[in-house]
């Protein structure tokens, strides 16, 4: 595991104060805790990587020469977490989540992506804010 995420003990699900009303889990969207947690816990199996946002609901990671496109519900959150610390995040494939060191390091940002050929709507409906996730 990388030392930046060794003292973390809570997530920041940075794409939970989402202002379209969607209410998905699925790839793209929300990031539910468990997998937040699973990801962290996997992150031995990541790579670190380049973000660009494309657009609105398209974001690009590029490490080692690869270059992969990815959609996401609210880029302007990932936007954000990139302003705040940097473009340089960490992929863990195996749970398709993204994680950002946003503004403080010790309460990243997290994200999933989906592959735009598994892509699918939001669900209309809001998620609770959820700002914090204990016990990593």
């Amino acid at each position: 595991m990388t030392d930046h995420f060794d003292h973390a003990d809570h997530i920041r699900n940075a794409d939970r104060t989402d202002v379209h009303g969607c209410a998905s889990f699925g790839d793209g969207h929300h990031v539910h805790h468990i997998r937040a947690r699973k990801a962290f816990h996997d992150s031995d199996l990541s790579v670190g990587a380049l973000v660009h946002v494309l657009s609105e609901t398209h974001v690009e990671l590029s490490w080692d020469g690869v270059r992969l496109v990815f959609r996401h519900h609210d880029t302007a959150a990932i936007i954000r977490a990139v302003d705040a610390a940097g473009e340089i995040a960490t992929w863990v494939p195996q749970w398709r989540v993204l994680i950002l060191p946003g503004s403080d390091p010790h309460v990243p940002a997290t994200f999933t992506l989906a592959a735009p050929d598994h892509w699918k709507d939001c669900v209309p409906g809001h998620v609770p804010v959820l700002a914090y996730v204990p016990g990593l």
